[in-house]
């Protein structure tokens, strides 16, 4: 009987704590994951870019040699190569790699607050839960011995 009651007392007050506290820890912690992600993968290409240049700049002159060789003759790709070579003489800074993330992360972000709007409470009531259930179930073997 006593655990019945204090089950009744704790779960309307479970229930609200789990709406406040669940919405806004679960909108600001995907804020945060969909940050650390954007952060992530743009500090990705920026080291990409920077340790290895040859790399980069091998992608990026090949991509060059294949968007001029569209409409020229096959024999002309040695000549081609080599004024692309000497008309950049390293790769560019990935701006439209990060303006990409960026745009694909603001994108995402409505649809990671509504998730976490929706996970949030679930989420805190369900750990709450558990977490009286313990609480009342301690203090009932207490009073029995």
């Amino acid at each position: 009987m006593r655990k019945g009651l204090m089950t009744a007392l704790a779960f309307p007050f479970l229930l609200l704590w789990s709406l406040l506290y669940g919405v806004i820890g679960g909108i600001f912690f995907k804020i945060l994951a969909v940050y650390e992600s954007w952060a992530y993968h743009n500090q990705l290409h920026v080291i990409q870019w920077k340790r290895y240049p040859q790399r980069s700049y091998n992608k990026f002159v090949s991509a060059v040699l294949t968007y001029r060789m569209r409409s020229r003759p096959m024999d002309l790709v040695s000549l081609t190569n080599n004024q692309i070579r000497q008309e950049y003489d390293s790769a560019p800074f990935p701006f439209l790699l990060i303006i990409a993330n960026t745009a694909i992360s603001l994108i995402l972000l409505p649809f990671a607050m509504l998730s976490g709007a929706v996970l949030g409470p679930i989420f805190v009531f369900k750990c709450s839960w558990h977490k009286v259930q313990q609480y009342i179930n301690e203090s009932r073997t207490e009073t029995i011995s």
